[in-house]
């Protein structure tokens, strides 16, 4: 049986979903709308207010019962068979890669990586990116991707060790921050 399922929109009918904001507003608005099947329990749905970003998704979180569901970029961990927000987190996210093998989750606004295990932050690397990254994704022990340059319009590729938060690479040649 599935964890969850994302809606096209709210449902017209039926009860009232559990709205989630990490500010406080917006709470009526429709977001992003996920129907949750908890095991042994009735399905409920939520609706979660975006942050500032395009990008969605909803994952496993490392500690095996939460879900992680990312509205707009405005991060939100659930416990589903309890109804109930656990975190909220980032606001700017644009990706997020479960890596179940390692127990983490990686998540990135753009300009730098943070990985998450079940007991909270594992490591946040250093900065990798002027303004943005694209075609991100894990190879074997390392997140790989392309950082772009503002001073040179264009991508640089970068890897980061997924256990250390190690860069090597990027388009970021500012002072550390």
């Amino acid at each position: 049986m599935e964890e969850f399922r994302v809606l096209p929109g709210l449902p017209a009918t039926g009860p009232w979903p559990e709205q989630f904001s990490a500010s406080g507003h917006g709470a009526h608005r429709e977001g992003i709308v996920v129907q949750f099947f908890p095991e042994g329990k009735p399905s409920w749905i939520g609706n979660f207010q975006p942050g500032w970003t395009e990008y969605s998704a909803v994952l496993p979180h490392p500690n095996g019962g939460s879900l992680v569901v990312i509205a707009g970029g405005q991060g939100y961990v659930i416990a589903p068979g309890e109804r109930r927000l656990v975190a909220v987190f980032g606001g700017t996210l644009e990706v997020a890669l479960a890596i179940p093998s390692l127990g983490v989750m990686v998540v990135g606004d753009g300009v730098r990586l943070e990985a998450v295990d079940a007991s909270g932050l594992r490591w946040r690397s250093r900065r990798i990116s002027w303004d943005g990254m694209r075609a991100v994704r894990v190879e074997g022990d390392e997140i790989k991707g392309e950082a772009w340059s503002v001073l040179d319009d264009c991508y640089y590729p970068f890897a980061v060790d997924v256990t250390t938060g190690t860069v090597d690479g990027g388009s970021y040649t500012g002072p550390p921050e």
